[in-house]
């Protein structure tokens, strides 16, 4: 069944929002979009109501993302990877590192590498009016996320395992830097320069207004680029190694970068995207994570779609149905709201994996059945041939162990086959030969003959010493009265020894 989500990207300056609805982990369709300028509303709270004009983006569930500074992060090492040891500690682990009480915080973190911990926090009373501005205009908050961890987090799972990279989205006044290493987060940072900043450096080259220059750098209608954007350029890429080179230093990173994505308004001015692969040496790319989902967009938002600026809030969307690991503030005190949502999910979860196991059970049932009818089927095949086999002329097989009986006594009785002397049967004789003699002598009975109150027995075995064993044995039995050793020879291949025993009867 399909589930419809609202990812809502909270910037600095604008707000962007998503409705995407989706079945799987894969595909879907963006069915709203929308980006509103906070300072043009006259503030956050405004920014919202009139998002909320729009009935398309009411009363769904909504996945929220704040802007990285209005976040803290620290690197935390703890001497356990218990989940609930760690959310137990690290509060008090985090008060000496942070200007809030225990108290006040809420945190999140991911595990990084070992015992490391890259850790989030954020004050409860901000988390708190998020979720009442939120939930008192659109819908229910399900998630709260960072942007620029959401986003990362979602383009993890296209990245090899051993991946080293980072995720650069270029907002209009700073731009976020999240790196990641071997399938996982691992450190967050803020780089001064943004949007704005280009387009200061560009309408100083080509002595231009600030609102000329920006239509200019959106629609790439500029022709050659001066000391300024040169100057600007390399020094976000200076900015941005010596980051690298101080998280190496600091064991957070271990490789060298080999991904470099761009995201953000700022990621389509050309001159910053040549200087980046050039000063890194590798190649940089645009991310439009629509398309890479492969997501449809509805007719009427095709030609207004902007994918490096919608990036975020659709990521945040789309965490309804996909694992990736990313931050989520919507925990503890805060998790109690949120449980209606949780629990149709749980609840739709055990409804699937029942089925699966009822078709299971009712699979196993009928193969078992099936099974059991083979066996059947074969049990009485080789029941049928042993009786055809041991009693040829009968013409109908009723009850094949009675008929089988009574075939026995008949040739007791007509051939006396079975019967010794001193009314001892020859089969209870062979019955107590085989249990005197101990399985761990090799030995093989060629010739029995019974007569009388004597028994000649032949045969080969391994030594002089296996044929001696065997007769102090059968000296032992009850039916015997004495066991004496005839002839002995090697056997014609010469690794055996040939015997003669006889034996008297009692």
């Amino acid at each position: 069944m399909p589930h419809t989500a609202l990812g809502l990207d909270i910037g600095q300056s604008t707000i962007k929002a998503v409705v995407f609805t989706g079945k799987s982990l894969t595909g879907g369709r963006i069915l709203a979009a929308d980006i509103i300028d906070i300072n043009a509303c006259g503030g956050i709270e405004p920014a919202i109501k009139k998002l909320a004009e729009n009935k398309k983006f009411q009363n769904i569930p909504c996945y929220i993302c704040l802007p990285t500074a209005d976040i803290m992060f620290r690197q935390v090492s703890l001497p356990f990877s218990d989940d609930n040891k760690i959310r137990k500690t690290l509060p008090f682990e985090l008060e000496p590192l942070i200007p809030f009480a225990v108290n006040e915080i809420v945190t999140d973190y991911l595990k990084v590498q070992g015992t490391s911990l890259l850790v989030a926090a954020a004050t409860k009373k901000s988390i708190q009016d998020w979720i009442t501005l939120i939930e008192s205009n659109l819908g229910e908050v399900s998630i709260i996320d960072i942007s620029a961890a959401a986003l990362t987090a979602a383009i993890l799972e296209k990245k090899t395992a051993n991946a080293c990279g980072v995720l650069l989205d270029i907002g209009a006044s700073s731009t976020t830097a999240v790196f990641y290493e071997n399938g996982t987060i691992v450190q967050l940072r803020s780089l001064a320069i943004g949007g704005n900043s280009m387009t200061a450096a560009l309408a100083a080259d080509i002595s231009a207004e600030a609102a000329e220059t920006e239509l200019k750098k959106i629609n790439n209608d500029y022709s050659n680029t001066g000391v300024n954007v040169t100057e600007m350029c390399h020094k976000f890429c200076l900015e941005l190694k010596n980051t690298i080179e101080f998280m190496k230093l600091s064991n957070i990173l271990q490789s060298d970068l080999t991904s470099l994505t761009l995201t953000g308004g700022g990621c389509l001015f050309l001159p910053l995207k040549k200087e980046l692969e050039s000063y890194f040496s590798i190649p940089t790319e645009t991310l439009d994570l629509a398309r890479s989902r492969q997501i449809e967009i509805n007719g009427s938002l095709r030609n207004k779609y902007q994918p490096q600026i919608i990036n975020t809030a659709l990521a945040a969307a789309m965490r309804v149905f996909n694992g990736h690991k990313s931050f989520n503030f919507r925990l503890g005190e805060f998790a109690s709201q949120n449980v209606r949502i949780k629990l149709v999910q749980q609840l739709r979860q055990a409804a699937v994996i029942a089925g699966i196991i009822l078709f299971l059970a009712i699979l196993n049932q009928v193969l078992d059945y099936s099974i059991q009818t083979m066996r059947q089927n074969n049990i009485k095949k080789q029941i049928s041939q042993i009786f055809k086999k041991n009693y040829p002329e009968a013409q109908v097989m009723v009850d094949p162990v009675q008929q089988l009986k009574t075939k026995l006594a008949e040739n007791k009785k007509t051939f006396g086959l079975y019967e010794g002397t001193r009314d001892i049967p020859v089969v209870d004789l062979l019955k107590e030969i085989s249990g005197l003699i101990s399985t761990s002598h090799d030995l093989i009975i060629t010739d029995f003959n019974c007569e009388n109150t004597i028994i000649l027995m032949k045969g080969q075995a391994k030594n002089i010493d296996d044929i001696s064993a065997i007769k102090n044995e059968l000296a032992k039995s009850k039916y015997f009265k004495d066991v004496a050793m005839g002839s002995t020879s090697l056997s014609k291949q010469g690794t055996k020894v040939d015997f003669d025993l006889r034996i008297e009867l009692k």
